[in-house]
């Protein structure tokens, strides 16, 4: 029978044995055996008893009597035997019990894995749910087991027996999930980090979270996705050395599942930074996603958050691997939302809760950035989700300038805005069309006779029109002072008991730095 599937998953192939997961059913009966399990695939889809014929098919496994062994080529085909039968090929030898019952054994140890395999079946052909698959599965493996998606949401979880982990519930009901201190410590964890990498089975031990038990866990991937991990609890029967490939194949009819609930309209499993990075692009995710989001983390959409973003000051250093400084920053904002895009690490801190302004913000962090050797940008209060576009653009606008126009470490959004506004307005139109005219006119001046007007000017500006600090700033005597200013007014006619003109004098003086710092250096 064909299984239908997305046309994006791979239909399961037929389980599998291998001498490995025939040894294990044997463990329980229980016998004495030596194994010999050089065959690590699964190959084996049956057995045959061997009477002495030539042909032997592939796939198979031959059970030899003990007294009928002679002529089987035990170098090249996989046997079991209650007899002492040597040979290179994967086997199974000296099984302490009769022929007959070892006939027995293997008859119901392939029945009991076809049905594994038809019950599985079953539930995708039934259109059956990820619970559904999780039951099949706990019926086989003796043991509880749970599904989360690749940000820890528990998407299946049929039954929950003591001595699991401790799950959290979502403030509205709708949803549980691996409790958030043990998510931040999961992020920044080493060992859990190279976890993610694995594409066959492993085992998350007792030395790691939570330390009540092993679990024998299967990522979810499809191609080069993540979506997250399958994990079976060792808390009623011991794990199996052959249960991690029969894990792998369970895991390949989650995929299938998941993929398929991925299409359907109520069932999307949520990815909480890629919801994030959704609305960072500007772009509308699902609304249930949002409200996913918000519910792990406890937050209002209407709140105000400040957005960071960090990155190495080495090029050569990628940020991903700086642990130390991971586990700083959920220190110092434990109620924070940590993830990694572009090649920096962005942060989301909610203030309405955090009650830190920027100013604080970047006063804890600075020497978390210096001792780190990084770069941050700090953009100003926002007001809403909706808002984390533009929360991330003065953040890289602000990493921006700290790149190419500062050696400070640390720096807000608010401090290289006037830059930044300057900067987009000298691109709007031609900088001698901007400028005042009164201050292109002392330029002028200052470069045929040697004059000194403008930066005066600037000066007395910049030091809110006070005499003693201008002087004191030129180094020069007040009259010489007075002197100048006169003949600023002579040659301009600015009226500077305006604010308006000011303002406008101020602005003209920073569109001309600008052009001058963009200039190529053989124009300067």
């Amino acid at each position: 029978m064909e299984i239908l599937t997305p046309k994006n998953a791979n239909k399961p192939g037929r389980i599998l044995l291998n001498t490995q997961m025939i040894a294990d059913e044997l463990v329980d009966i229980p016998w004495s055996f030596i194994l010999n399990s050089t065959d690590k695939k699964p190959l084996l889809k049956g057995f045959e008893l061997y009477t002495g014929k030539k042909d032997l098919a592939d796939g198979i496994i031959y059970m030899l009597p003990k007294d009928g062994a002679a002529g089987f080529p035990v170098d090249t085909h996989p046997y079991i035997t209650t007899g002492d039968v040597h040979g290179a090929a994967p086997h199974i030898r000296s099984v302490n019990c009769s022929d007959a019952e070892l006939l027995n054994a293997l008859l119901e140890i392939f029945e009991r894995y076809h049905q594994f395999e038809s019950d599985l079946n079953d539930v995708l052909i039934n259109s059956g749910s990820l619970n559904d698959l999780c039951r099949v599965g706990i019926k086989f493996f003796h043991n509880p087991m749970y599904i989360h998606d690749r940000m820890f949401t528990v998407i299946a979880l049929p039954e929950y027996k003591e001595g699991m982990l401790q799950f959290e519930r979502s403030d509205n009901g709708t949803s549980i999930h691996i409790p958030l201190w043990l998510i931040n410590d999961f992020k920044f964890d080493e060992a859990y980090i190279d976890t993610l990498t694995k594409r066959e089975a492993a085992i998350w031990g007792m030395e790691e979270y939570p330390r009540n038990m092993r679990s024998l866990y299967v990522n979810i991937w499809d191609d080069q996705y993540y979506c997250g991990r399958l994990l079976i609890n060792e808390l009623e029967t011991p794990l199996k050395p052959g249960q991690f490939r029969l894990a792998e194949m369970l895991a390949e009819y989650v995929k299938i599942i998941m993929l398929k609930d991925m299409q359907h309209p109520q069932k999307i499993y949520s990815d909480y930074e890629d919801t994030v990075r959704t609305l960072i692009r500007g772009g509308e995710p699902d609304r249930r996603d949002v409200n996913a989001l918000l519910d792990i983390l406890g937050w209002q959409e209407d709140d105000t958050y400040i957005c960071l973003k960090l990155q190495s000051q080495s090029p050569d250093i990628q940020i991903r691997s700086d642990s130390a400084l991971r586990s700083k920053l959920t220190a110092v904002f434990p109620r924070s939302f940590e993830f990694f895009h572009e090649q920096r690490l962005c942060m989301i801190i909610n203030v309405t809760s955090d009650r830190r302004d920027g100013e604080t913000i970047k006063a804890d962090l600075a020497p978390l950035v210096r001792d780190s050797y990084m770069y941050c940008g700090i953009s100003n209060p926002i007001t809403g989700l909706r808002k984390l576009r533009t929360g991330f653009d003065q953040t890289d606008i602000t990493l921006n300038y700290i790149l190419f126009r500062s050696s400070r470490w640390t720096m807000l959004f608010s401090e290289c805005a006037p830059y930044y506004m300057i900067r987009t307005l000298a691109n709007t139109m031609a900088p001698a069309d901007l400028v005042s005219s009164d201050i292109l006119k002392l330029r002028a001046i200052d470069k045929e006779k040697n004059t000194d007007y403008c930066n005066t000017l600037r000066t007395y500006l910049e030091n809110e029109r006070s005499i003693p600090k201008t002087s004191e700033a030129l180094i020069i005597h007040r009259t010489t002072l007075q002197y100048r200013l006169e003949k600023i007014a002579q040659l301009t006619h600015l009226n500077l008991d305006s604010r308006d003109v000011r303002m406008y004098l101020n602005i003209s003086f920073r569109i001309l730095d600008y052009v001058d710092a963009t200039r190529p250096a053989a124009e300067q």
